[in-house]
């Protein structure tokens, strides 16, 4: 190392400079969204429990219903969150990682929370599939992923994009 100052680091376009630390969203923020992935859950552990030990139309309807919902509801979460996170991107730098996984976005609770809840969805739909004909659960995984995507796209913290600002850009004029 030498003490020549035209040694600086920062005026070396090919290394990045450093951003400050992130300020994440408190442990209890989206505490809903959260409740709402774990509502899911259970009720996809209890209609699939049900519909393996019994063999009758009602469990089977009963777990297509819920199947439905979850998938349908999915859905519209991941919708939601991409189209949320899409108006969020014109100011900051939203990363797939960070919304779809909550990678450096969310507190480590959350993160944790969400997609243990997600992988146990994940990992009932593969028992359902051994267990259950049809195997309907297999449909409701997206609950888990739609649900992350909403967090991250409501509460997730991503870096303000460079030259914004992490100010709203202004919109041309109409021609």
């Amino acid at each position: 190392m030498t003490d020549d100052p035209t040694d600086d680091p920062t005026d070396d376009p090919t290394v990045e400079p450093s951003r400050p630390p992130l300020e994440l969203a408190e442990p209890d923020a989206g505490r809903a969204i959260v409740q709402v992935d774990l509502a899911g859950t259970v009720a996809l552990l209890v209609v699939t429990v049900l519909a393996s030990v019994s063999e009758n139309n009602i469990t089977d309807a009963v777990n297509l219903a819920v199947s439905a919902v979850l998938f349908l509801g999915g859905c519209g979460a991941f919708g939601y969150g991409f189209l949320k996170a899409v108006g969020r991107s014109r100011t900051e730098v939203v990363d797939m990682a960070g919304l779809f996984y909550l990678t450096g976005s969310a507190p480590q609770q959350v993160r944790r929370t969400m997609l243990r809840l997600w992988f146990a969805q994940i990992g009932i739909a593969a028992v359902s599939v051994v267990t259950v004909q049809p195997p309907f659960g297999v449909m409701a995984t997206i609950w888990g992923i739609g649900l992350i995507s909403v967090w991250g796209a409501r509460y997730g913290a991503f870096p303000a994009r460079p030259g914004t600002g992490g100010a709203p850009r202004r919109r041309s004029e109409p021609q």
